[in-house]
């Protein structure tokens, strides 16, 4: 990763795909393909997410079924840390979600675990009388 170029992390059904702005990355059943949905509405090049030089961008490849950004069909379309993109169907088709990558995360709140570091190292110490 270089420049300050965010890392994009997919999740989908309990697995997750870090995605580094060198390259694009392939959805779809093609099992060379980067991530892999074995889902019959999904088609075998469904989809591409890409680094635009600004922004993460999807672009569908004339998907049989669509690809599904807010549950309208879309042919391109920018994504980032919080976007739900299904593939196949609006509603129920899989479901991607897109986060921003834990090393953004860690950068963007550091003082969130200074902060429980401090609460934890100043709780006094028990007391005891005699």
């Amino acid at each position: 990763m270089g420049h300050g170029v965010p890392e994009l992390v997919l999740e989908l059904n309990g697995r997750t795909w870090t995605l580094d702005p060198s390259r694009p990355y392939t959805l779809g059943r093609d099992p060379g393909g980067d991530v892999v949905l074995d889902d019959a509405r999904v088609s075998w090049r469904h989809a591409t997410i890409s680094w635009g030089g600004r922004s993460w961008v999807i672009e569908d490849h004339g998907s049989t079924n669509g690809t599904f950004v807010q549950g309208q069909r879309i042919h391109q379309m920018e994504i980032g840390p919080g976007s739900s993109v299904h593939l196949g169907n609006s509603t129920d088709g899989p479901r991607v979600n897109v986060q921003g990558s834990a090393q953004a995360a860690a950068v963007a709140s550091p003082h969130q675990a200074q902060q429980q570091a401090a609460g934890l190292a100043q709780q006094p110490p028990p007391q005891q009388h005699p």
